[in-house]
């Protein structure tokens, strides 16, 4: 492997997709098999390109689904593009939409999800989760901009210039909404003159969470967010980030829950569809400038919702479309092998006694890929249970040693994650209140 990581990264990796088949929330790259095209060609023609501002224009925005069954590699997909969006500078913010967290028939909920995900790249592993949230975002990239004006030793010159341009330049960058540049300023000053009372209640607004509305008055901050601001809000935040040149813009990761969209009224199910289509058109318009728009989808999205709105069925024409189902050209079998090899790899660097035998390990792997897809015969969820069932299996080896599987030990293997992984799914259902 090009990028061995190291052990304790190794080892939180496996532990992720032991769990729960899930990709890593920081090193998916080190598993990526078969969509480096995809993640190539938006990197090129969208990140370093299409979006990115010059000569004092806006970036453009673009919007495309990605689309793959239940299992089968779209959060795994969504995880790289914020690894790549992270390495040029992007902020980027995941959202799983569900109908507690992100309904998306609620403009304010969906812009309280992206400010409460949203991040610059994570200065350590640990910050991946810690480094959460618009109010830790903003501090960082000030922090990046004034050569740590809030993170190193106190410097009074450092911080007059960073009050200076927070005054000035930030101040003056045109959004659509007054009120919220207004409390990104004032927040800024806060963190920089030591006021937490301050910071912290402009944060809760921010982020779109209960706040003390006496004291946000006394702040002249009077711009309520709801229904009706609520995509104001987050088409200011987009444009304040990338015209004020404290990151190159925003990629937006949403991965659709399993039956988020199933779950709603046929009366809110329509409105989600309306502010779906507000969020394409805004990108494609620019009033999202800077704004990658990744949503992961099942392939029913298309059949059976889509196709009940004309006007979002248009706007899932092929070109607007990553189907991750059909990989360059992979056998699913092959696509199999060469994620359980890279599994290995990541195993082996995560524990010294990991096994080593390199021609039994293939050999098991492939026997393990043959009854995962048995398993899955209508291709939904091979791939997570394939992931699953190899951890476990090296688990296995290293704790008892390696020989050959049976076909029948590896359905047993099989059979337990199976079970493990709708145990997890069950409890997210009955989380979302079905």
């Amino acid at each position: 492997m090009a990028d061995t990581p190291d052990r304790r990264t190794a080892s939180r990796i496996i532990h992720s997709l032991s769990e729960s088949g899930q990709p890593p929330k920081q090193g998916a790259k080190l598993l990526n098999v078969g969509t480096e095209a995809f993640i190539h060609r938006l990197r090129r023609e969208y990140l370093e390109d299409l979006l990115t501002a010059f000569e004092d224009q806006d970036g453009g925005g673009a919007c495309k689904w990605i689309e793959a069954n239940y299992g089968n590699g779209k959060t795994q997909f969504l995880r790289c593009m914020q690894e790549e969006a992270w390495s040029l500078d992007y902020l980027t913010a995941f959202v799983e939409l569900s109908q507690d967290e992100c309904p998306l028939d609620r403009p304010d909920r969906i812009y309280g999800a992206v400010a409460r995900s949203i991040q610059a790249k994570p200065l350590t592993a640990a910050a991946i989760d810690r480094g959460r949230g618009i109010e830790v975002a903003l501090q960082q990239l000030l922090d990046r901009k004034f050569g740590g004006v809030l993170s190193g030793s106190p410097n009074e010159e450092l911080s007059d210039q960073a009050i200076v341009w927070v005054e000035t330049s930030l101040a003056a960058t045109p959004v659509e909404s007054s009120g919220f540049r207004s409390a990104v300023v004032q927040y800024l000053l806060a963190k920089l003159r030591g006021d937490s009372h301050k910071a912290q209640t402009i944060a809760f607004y921010l982020r779109g969470e209960p706040y003390d509305t006496k004291g946000l008055k006394e702040l002249d901050l009077f711009e309520k967010l709801d229904k009706a601001s609520g995509f104001r809000f987050l088409r200011s935040l987009c444009q304040l980030i990338q015209r004020s040149e404290l990151a190159a813009g925003t990629v937006l990761l949403f991965d659709e829950a399993r039956r988020s969209l199933s779950l709603m009224s046929s009366k809110a199910q329509k409105v989600a569809c309306e502010n779906l289509l507000t969020i394409i058109n805004r990108c494609n318009s620019g009033e999202l400038p800077g704004t990658l728009f990744l949503y992961a989808v099942m392939p029913e999205f298309f059949t059976e919702f889509a196709t009940a709105y004309p006007a979002l069925q248009q706007r899932c024409g092929p070109a607007t479309r990553i189907n991750l189902e059909s990989l360059q050209g992979l056998k699913e079998r092959d696509l199999l092998q060469m994620i359980g090899e890279k599994i290995t790899e990541i195993f082996q660097a995560a524990f010294d006694n990991a096994p080593k035998d390199t021609a039994l390990l293939k050999e098991n792997l492939r026997c393990v890929a043959e009854q995962a897809l048995r398993h899955t015969m209508n291709g939904s969820g091979t791939r997570r249970l394939l992931v699953s069932s190899w951890v476990r299996a090296l688990q296995q080896f290293r704790e008892h040693g390696i020989h050959n599987l049976t076909a029948e030990e590896a359905q047993k293997i099989i059979e337990g994650v199976r079970l493990q992984l709708e145990a997890v799914g069950a409890k997210s259902v009955e989380d979302e209140g079905e």
